[in-house]
């Protein structure tokens, strides 16, 4: 069962390290404000937003872009928010922050 979920696990970050991508987690809702605010400030614009009837309840997502950059922003009531894209940019985005970025 171990060698299974192993498996698994490598299964499902493989395209998140093959795209070379990090994430920074667990954002707490004020400060995803100032983090979307800001990210609006400087160019990024939303182009999809979840919308299902559990939109802020049970789960909740915002994709942004610029420049043909993409970022997602997900959030669920164990996790907080999070914030995946490009290694660089997201990198960048936790400086300004200071938050930690990982390549989880």
């Amino acid at each position: 069962m171990k060698l299974f979920v192993n498996l698994m696990r490598r299964l499902v970050m493989w395209p998140f390290r093959r795209r070379d991508f990090s994430a920074i987690a667990n954002i707490g809702h004020q400060e995803f404000a100032s983090v979307l605010a800001w990210l609006e400030q400087t160019g990024w614009k939303i182009y999809a937003r979840y919308g299902g009837f559990d939109a802020g309840i049970d789960y909740d997502c915002i994709r942004l872009k610029r420049a043909g950059i993409k970022l997602k922003c997900e959030w669920d009531p164990y996790d907080e928010w999070r914030i995946e894209g490009p290694a660089e940019v997201v990198e960048a985005i936790a400086s300004q922050f200071d938050s930690v970025a990982t390549s989880e």
